[in-house]
């Protein structure tokens, strides 16, 4: 009974775990260039 639980709430975290650090790289990755180069203003699109 404990493992069918424990692996329904990991079925609905791990996702929720692996964007949020997907997330916090691609922001690490951006900031990055950013500070290398002089900031240009651009129109988000979105």
């Amino acid at each position: 009974m404990k493992s069918r639980i424990l692996k329904a709430v990991l079925a609905i975290v791990a996702p929720l775990v692996i964007e949020f650090i997907v997330k916090k790289i691609s922001e690490k990755l951006n900031k990055k260039p950013a500070e290398d180069k002089k900031q240009i203003p651009v129109q988000n699109w979105e």
